[in-house]
């Protein structure tokens, strides 16, 4: 069974059973105060994860042509919508408050794969920045908030590639959007092609890739265990 089937299944008999008032208006459905982490509990996290953090909010119910949708927000970071698969409603997935998610691939939205508790891989306290996590997450490089992981990343033999979102306009320039935060935490500029830029640090390679902004698909990092050409 796959993971989003379990985390729905878990979550909707958390609510079952539940008292506490739910995020979102609408039927009356319910859910316990500690249900990411007792949803967390009935799956193992994956070995590779994207992971992001926040208050839920905007659900669109499920129709027989798209899967329901919400919004993850976050200070400093534009909403993030997400498309949840299953036949559950939101307001029965996804509790009130702040929440960490697990997110797979999806077109055109990230999709809900699960909910994650503290102690897990992923999980960010609240209050913390970037709101986001992945795993394996970039050698020496942290996300600015404005930005999140969407998807899980891609492990090679020598590379991971990892997909962000740093919001509609900023990722028409991953570049320059990234760029700043690279150079504060002592990244070098190798070279800058088209669509792309190569950095370096401590024998470690990272490249951005930018988006061809078509449904489903988000700037890039990847990143080499070892200099290359252009770096070195």
């Amino acid at each position: 069974m796959c993971l989003r089937r379990i985390a729905a299944a878990a979550a909707l008999a958390i609510a079952a059973m539940s008292c506490a008032p739910t995020a979102f208006p609408g039927p009356s459905q319910t859910v316990q105060p500690t249900a990411a982490n007792t949803a967390a509990a009935t799956f193992s996290v994956p070995a590779t994860v994207a992971a992001v953090c926040g208050t839920a909010s905007d659900p669109v119910a499920r129709t027989t042509t798209a899967n329901a949708t919400f919004l993850l927000n976050s200070p400093g970071r534009s909403p993030l919508k997400i498309a949840s698969p299953g036949n559950a409603p939101i307001d029965a997935v996804i509790p009130r408050g702040y929440v960490c998610l697990l997110l797979g691939a999806g077109v055109p939205f990230p999709i809900f794969d699960g909910l994650i508790g503290p102690q897990m891989p992923g999980f960010v306290a609240e209050g913390t920045f970037p709101a986001t996590a992945a795993r394996p997450a970039p050698t020496g490089f942290v996300l600015p908030q404005m930005c999140a992981f969407v998807q899980p990343p891609v492990v090679g033999t020598d590379y991971t590639q990892w997909a962000v979102d740093c919001g509609a306009q900023a990722n028409h320039d991953a570049r320059g959007t990234l760029g700043p935060s690279l150079t504060q935490q002592g990244w070098t500029g190798c070279a800058i092609g088209l669509g792309t830029m190569q950095v370096k640090k401590n024998g470690v390679m990272l490249g951005v890739q930018e988006s061809t902004l078509a449904p489903g698909e988000y700037p890039g990092l990847t990143q080499f265990a070892r200099l290359l050409p252009p770096c070195s």
